[in-house]
């Protein structure tokens, strides 16, 4: 009942911003007929999302709102992520080589790689899965039961007896924590290190059991945009090597620290030093 008291003319002027510059790309997608839309479907030459949206609906509201939501979506979780990479990065040359040797192999120093190449670098894709692991983008979420039930577990003295559940009973759930469980994993091997090591080469041994590795949730209610953040974070990683070709910290040790609000981030930032290849120069930042 309080609602309508509270403030909101900074919430208002951001809206108005949003609105105001995604408002032109909506009418240009608009403007285009079914027919024009349809064309574009048929060759990955200049589609996008919002033509996707376009064809679905011609309501500039619905358009808006799934045009907002995934691009405020992926734009934090997405940094945050490629921040928790390049920290990693820069404590292991050892993978900073091995991903560059796959990314030249792939597309050379300067080509801009399409989406099959990033898809085919599996070195590429363990590197971000690692992250992922270790680094989920939302470490906590939460999910209302839509009817009263049981989980296997969570009850008794031992908490391994199973716990009932009452509908509509809000339910926590912690990625991070969950992630980093040794119970989940095999034992530590030479081909399997530490859960709590960064190691892309796991990778190429392990399966994630269902429900074990979820950094974008699963079922009904898994991230619409995975694919665009996978995309979009495998392409930031390559060209950003294809032009350097050691990555080095620039932070002391217990520096950083886990950030956990909506997204986990570096508490300290990430400062790293790009150097870059063949001219022995150096770029900070």
């Amino acid at each position: 009942p309080m609602n309508q008291f509270l403030p909101r003319r900074s919430f208002n002027a951001g809206l108005k911003v949003i609105n105001s510059f995604v408002n032109p790309y909506i009418e240009r997608a608009l403007r285009l007929s079914p027919e024009e839309l349809e064309m574009k479907t048929k060759s990955d030459s200049g589609y996008t999302f919002l033509h996707a949206l376009a064809r679905f609906t011609r309501d500039r509201t619905v358009i808006r709102d799934q045009l907002v939501a995934v691009l405020l979506a992926g734009r934090d979780t997405t940094a945050a992520t490629l921040s928790w990479t390049f920290y990693e990065l820069a404590q292991h040359p050892e993978i900073v080589q091995k991903l560059r040797r796959e990314i030249l192999e792939s597309v050379g120093p300067t080509r801009p790689p399409t989406y099959s190449d990033l898809k085919s670098m599996r070195y590429l894709q363990h590197v971000m899965n690692e992250t992922l692991r270790l680094y989920p983008a939302v470490p906590f979420n939460v999910r209302t039961s839509l009817r009263s039930t049981t989980l296997p577990r969570g009850s008794g003295h031992d908490g391994l007896s199973p716990m009932g559940i009452l509908k509509d009973t809000p339910v926590g759930y912690c990625t991070l924590l969950m992630h980093r469980r040794r119970d989940l994993y095999p034992p530590p091997s030479p081909e399997f290190t530490d859960v709590m090591a960064f190691s892309p080469e796991r990778w190429d041994v392990w399966t994630p059991k269902s429900w074990q590795y979820i950094p974008f949730n699963g079922g009904p209610r898994i991230c619409i945009g995975q694919q665009f953040a996978l995309t979009e974070m495998g392409y930031t990683i390559v060209r950003i090597l294809q032009r350097f070709e050691r990555v080095e910290r620039r932070w002391k040790d217990g520096e950083q620290f886990l950030k956990a609000e909506i997204v986990l981030q570096p508490g300290a930032g990430v400062k790293v030093a790009f150097w870059e290849a063949d001219t022995g120069g150096k770029e900070e930042l």
